[in-house]
């Protein structure tokens, strides 16, 4: 009973912070971004966002699937070979650090033709502005990984804080006077920001292990070969997610694309505690695997918390959805409907996070990257099926139906599978 009333106050503690400390900090980006909104106009946006997505598909690649195996293996290695801790962090970082600089040295080549592919070669310098921000978002991700993994989710709440805060103050004034580029400066150095107080705070974490003693070992092959299948999956999401934003690009308008992202800035809101406690579930289901009941526990308790967790925000945004987009200017008068859409998304995914967690807790990678391909690809298929005017629809509703039918598939075969097995 002590055991468990211990990991519950455990689960609290690292769940406040992940939700208090990056939820502030993602309020504090949704604010950004509606005054980039506000500031480009319906055009200039929709290529800002053309860039800041294919940067976060990007860099959800470039990481190699190491924030997630750094979480999983730092919170294993905790509990009885804490002496490779050093070892693990340090491997995880390298990794990530030339993976990512490989796919930026890729984007920096091919920006001429993917900005002449979408007909805008006005993006060909942004998206060599975008090279550079995909090695600092790949290094944050790795680094929120491992400070996940040793449970230190306040340090981490509180440098999303302070990233989010410091985009908010720098990208009104540089989006005001330099247009797109300062609105991608002002990303590029909320990023580094991000990446430099992540390095001293797994510094700190760093300082406490030495005191106990430490193993060389190389863990490369290890992180690998655990990695592989996950960054199969994020390549599957990020490469077709990406190829789904071109599309709409190409067979629709920028404009079609700034609308598609700014309304998934609010399905981000009704993701924001389940994403945000993601690293915690992985982190918890990973320590629990050999007490099957705190384990079934603690997966029990989690989906209810996610469920509860989206169903409150979407209850408030839902109704208020046509004001929100009034928010943005006149340029986006069509957005209604694809906020919508994608805010009845967002309650799928507080499922579906919960039960990718106990995939990879539980070493099932390959059937999680699998299930994760067909959805993909579904999103491709119906995206093109769909935005060749078979409805009558704007290529931004075209999208979003596409989007939210792939993750009804995804959510009855992952779940569908894991009952299954059990």
């Amino acid at each position: 009973m002590n055991i468990q009333r211990i990991t519950n106050s455990v689960l609290a503690r690292d769940s406040f912070w992940a939700v208090v400390g990056n939820g502030l900090g993602n309020a504090f980006l949704l604010l950004a971004g509606i005054f980039i909104a506000r500031l480009l106009g319906k055009d200039l946006y929709g290529e800002y966002g053309v860039v800041k997505t294919t940067m976060m598909y990007s860099a959800t690649f470039a990481t190699f699937g190491l924030g997630i195996t750094s979480t999983k293996f730092l919170s294993e290695y905790l509990q009885e070979k804490n002496h490779y801790a050093l070892s693990l962090m340090r491997d995880s970082l390298r990794i990530t650090l030339v993976f990512s600089l490989c796919i930026a040295v890729l984007i920096l080549l091919a920006a001429p033709a993917l900005s002449s592919y979408l007909k805008h070669p006005s993006l060909a310098l942004a998206f060599r502005m975008l090279s550079g921000i995909i090695v600092f978002k790949a290094l944050v991700t790795t680094q929120q990984g491992i400070l996940a993994g040793l449970h230190a989710f306040r340090a981490a709440g509180i440098n999303n804080i302070l990233a989010g805060l410091s985009m908010l103050v720098i990208s009104v004034p540089l989006t005001y006077w330099f247009g797109l580029r300062g609105a991608l400066g002002a990303l590029m150095t909320s990023q580094v920001i991000a990446c430099v107080l992540n390095y001293f705070s797994i510094r700190r974490c760093r300082v406490a292990l030495i005191d106990k003693p430490q193993a060389e070992h190389s863990f490369v092959r290890e992180l690998i070969s655990f990695s592989f299948p996950i960054a199969l999956q994020e390549s599957s999401f990020s490469i077709c997610s990406w190829l789904g934003i071109m599309l709409l690009t190409r067979y629709a308008t920028v404009g079609d694309v700034g609308i598609f992202t700014a309304s998934l800035q609010w399905n981000v809101i009704i993701m924001l505690i389940p994403t945000l406690l993601s690293n915690v579930v992985l982190a918890h289901l990973s320590g629990t695997t050999q007490n099957q009941e705190t384990h079934k526990t603690t997966m029990r308790r989690m989906i209810l918390v996610n469920v509860v967790c989206a169903i409150l925000p979407f209850i408030v945004i839902y109704p208020l959805c046509g004001h929100i987009s009034q928010l943005y200017g006149s340029d986006f008068s069509t957005m209604t409907s694809v906020l919508r859409i994608l805010l009845l998304d967002a309650l799928l995914f507080s499922i579906t996070t919960v039960f990718k967690s106990e995939y990879i807790a539980q070493g099932h990678n390959w059937l999680l990257f699998i299930v994760r391909l067909v959805k993909d690809t579904l999103l491709v298929v119906l995206a093109y099926v769909l935005l060749q005017g078979v409805l009558p629809w704007s290529g931004a509703v075209c999208y979003a139906v596409a989007y939210i039918s792939s993750s009804v598939i995804y959510l009855l075969l992952i779940v569908g599978l894991y009952f299954a097995k059990c």
